[in-house]
């Protein structure tokens, strides 16, 4: 040891004088190399090292030996730590690592910080950041206390190879110089190539994104470039603009080869107890439009849309809202690929929760923009409200009362027909069970009615005002049986219900205009009235039976089957019609199987069989599996004609979806449905190979479909979606390769 040089320790143990009293006179040594105090910068140093030498002559100060510094949350390591009262540097050499507390790690071979270590210098420099991102640099430098400055460097958020670490990344970005600026929030790229597998691919003089801090950065999104036989090729661009921590806007535009440009935009805003949200777009084009069976062609039309929504949270019971959806016409949505919803809605409306109460009140306006002959003019609601009230258990006669006060109004522009109707109902209900485990359910309620109808089509007196009342109880029992094998237990439970009402003659003065499809299947057999709305009523008097079974696995595996019948005891105006399952004074028979066998297999299968030669009525599977590297779902539904309904005739369809993962975290997919019925063959196909990996994703698909909502003409579109991880996602909006060129509606 020099003559001049004083070993202070020859095991420095924590908060030792001379070294804590120059450290912490300045910023602590990591946060000098990051240069964003934690606020915790005047915190002591807490040192621990094999050596500590205070050179007085050279006015320096050593630790040498497995030293570890402590400040805050950040903890530096390093073979030797040394600080130099003269020139106020201090430099770590020998396998430096500087954790941070928000999960950043610094490892380097060689750390120099000057002025205050504000600025300073780095040899062989690689960064852990939080997500796992790396940075690796020959060389760094800290600049002005918010740039850090590395050269000949690379960045990659994959991780590295397990059996071979040294092996290059996925991808990753080599450039010749990298800049973070911390005050900015990003990092800069000059000289910038990307690489895959270690292979160029791509050079680019300049690159900038968000360096993951910030929630929010003003900047450009990646593009969406693509060709359809709508647009043509297309390329779409938007600008996100960072307003404030609670509001934002996203402008952009659609340039395509075949349309006028077209603009878009999206406003977001959170408020304490609300949020709202518009986005909208706006061109000026020719369309062709389909009007009695003769094709129009538009020059020059103004034509968009505007969509919108919004939530306030008014106070612990009340909340309101309002949803908006509009288009200029009824192409317009799917032509531009925007959405493709048959009904646009738009509804403002207001709730109320009260313990056990509930008041809803709105008003809502709808947009068919189906381009096909099923296309009618639907009714404004104008207004519906409903007020339910629940009272305590046990309340009245050993059970519960409740009430149901709703108003409707339905209107139609012209001569279309005008509703409204307004429903007072109460009931009761109570649960018993008895001493031998019969389970008993009993409900009745009292219910009346009043309409008030206008310009109803078809009949002598168009504006008309009628009121009609209707009673009924009901009473549900079974008795389930519960057998306990060694890992499971099997259930069997009979169940009848008898149901009986009052007679309330069909009133023609009644337009049906909410129960108009109805089928029967388990879920609403044992419902004492059984049509969906408030329109038709089931009166008379009936009794359901069925019998419910399930196996219970102590594994979670399960498996359940129902089924079940309904019979009238009077088989007299019968407000059901034909195909509905219930128009017979027997039901159809209806029942449920289901299994679940956790990953392995999950079926529901549901059927609807004719009461007297159990002819097929309806039909829908829904199946799953996984085998290995194998996933197979299929879905099948058959429905015979409902008629009085839309759907007059009987429908047969399949749809099969796979996705097979033959390599790693590479998978092919697959699903296509396909008509069975009368005019047979494949309606849509969607195939594609796909990329899950850790740092990057990529899915190549093309999708077949008979005929475009938007024209008419069979197409297929191939579409591209690359998305690298903390750089963005590139994708086509779909390239269109051919289409039939034929044109067709539905009847």
């Amino acid at each position: 040891m020099p003559a001049h040089a004083e070993a202070v320790s020859d095991d420095a143990a924590v908060g030792v004088d001379p070294w804590a009293a120059t450290v912490t006179a300045g910023q602590p040594l990591s946060g000098g190399f990051r240069g964003v105090p934690d606020g915790n910068n005047d915190d002591p140093v807490d040192l621990e090292a094999d050596n500590l030498i205070n050179d007085e002559g050279a006015q320096t100060v050593a630790a040498i030996g497995n030293v570890e510094m402590v400040q805050g949350g950040r903890i530096l390591k390093a073979d030797k730590v040394s600080y130099n009262l003269q020139t106020d540097r201090v430099r770590a050499t020998g396998n430096v690592v500087i954790s941070e507390a928000d999960g950043t790690t610094y490892f380097a071979e060689d750390v120099e910080l000057t002025d205050d270590m504000k600025s300073g210098f780095v040899n062989g420099l690689q960064i852990l950041l939080a997500d796992g991102s790396r940075f690796t640099a020959q060389e760094g430098e800290r600049v002005g206390g918010t740039k850090i400055e590395l050269r000949r460097a690379t960045y990659t958020p994959c991780e590295p190879c397990k059996e071979d670490p040294s092996k290059s990344p996925l991808w990753q970005i080599r450039a010749d110089k990298v800049t973070h600026d911390e005050a900015e929030k990003s990092i800069v790229y000059h000289d910038a190539w990307f690489e895959f597998k270690g292979v160029p691919v791509a050079y680019t003089p300049y690159l900038s994104h968000p360096d993951g801090s910030e929630k929010q950065k003003s900047g450009f999104l990646t593009p969406t470039v693509g060709f359809d036989s709508e647009l043509g090729a297309s390329y779409q661009q938007e600008y996100y603009y960072a307003i404030a921590p609670d509001k934002d806007l996203t402008v952009g535009t659609v340039v395509a080869t075949d349309v006028n440009p077209v603009a878009l935009a999206e406003y977001r805003q959170r408020f304490e107890n609300a949020q709202i949200q518009f986005n909208g777009s706006a061109t000026y084009s020719d369309r062709v439009d389909r009007r009695d069976g003769r094709t129009v062609d538009i020059e020059d039309e103004t034509r968009g849309h505007l969509f919108g929504e919004g939530l306030w949270d008014m106070n612990e019971d009340w909340r309101s809202g309002f949803n908006v959806a509009v288009a200029s016409d009824d192409q317009y949505l799917r032509q531009y690929n925007i959405d493709s919803d048959d009904v646009l809605e738009n509804e403002i409306y207001a709730e109320r929760f009260d313990d056990r109460n509930y008041f809803v009140g709105r008003a809502m306006a709808f947009q068919d923009v189906r381009i096909s002959r099923r296309q009618v003019d639907q009714p404004a609601v104008l207004p519906e409200v409903i007020a339910s009230f629940y009272g305590k258990p046990n309340d009245v006669l050993g059970g519960r009362w409740n009430a149901e006060l709703s108003a409707l109004g339905l209107y139609r522009d012209g001569n279309g027909q005008d509703m409204g109707r307004s429903t007072l109902e109460l009931g009761w209900e109570r649960r018993i069970i008895t001493g031998f485990g019969l389970v008993n359910k009993i409900d009745a309620n009292v219910r009346g009615d009043a309409y008030n109808v206008q310009d109803r089509t078809g009949m002598n007196d168009t504006n008309k005002t009628t009121t009609r009342g209707f009673a009924q109880a009901n009473w549900e029992t079974s008795y389930p049986f519960v057998k306990r094998l060694q890992e499971s237990q099997v259930t069997i439970a009979p169940v009848v219900s008898v149901t009986g009402g009052t007679n309330v003659d069909f009133d023609d003065d009644i337009p049906n205009e909410d129960s108009q499809d109805f089928s029967l299947d388990p879920t609403n057999l044992f419902e004492a009235n059984r049509f969906p709305g408030y329109d038709l009523i089931e009166d008379r008097s009936h009794m359901t039976y069925g019998l419910r079974t399930g196996w219970y696995g102590d594994n979670g595996y399960r498996g359940e089957v129902f089924v079940g019948q309904s019979r009238r005891f009077d088989d007299d105006d019968n407000p059901f019609y034909e195909g509905s399952g219930l128009s017979d004074q027997d039901s159809d028979y209806v029942g449920q199987i289901t299994a679940n066998l956790a990953e392995y297999l999950d079926v529901d299968y549901r059927f609807q069989l004719e009461n007297e030669n159990f002819s097929s009525q309806r039909h829908e599977f829904d199946g799953r599996t996984k085998i290995g590297r194998l996933d197979l779902g299929i879905r099948y539904l058959y429905a015979s004609a409902l008629d009085e309904t839309d759907l007059r005739y009987s429908r047969e369809q399949i749809r099969p979806d796979v996705r097979f993962r033959f390599y790693d975290d590479w998978y092919m997919t697959g699903v296509m449905w396909y008509d069975l019925g009368e005019d047979k063959g494949m309606r849509r196909a969607i195939y594609g190979v796909e990329y899950d990996g850790q740092c990057m994703t990529f899915a190549l698909t093309g999708e077949r479909t008979l005929t475009t909502d938007a024209t008419g003409d069979s197409d297929t579109e191939i579409m591209m979606r690359i998305g690298f991880k903390n750089l963005g996602e590139f994708e086509t909006s779909g390239i269109s390769i051919g289409g039939s060129g034929s044109s067709s509606e539905d009847d």
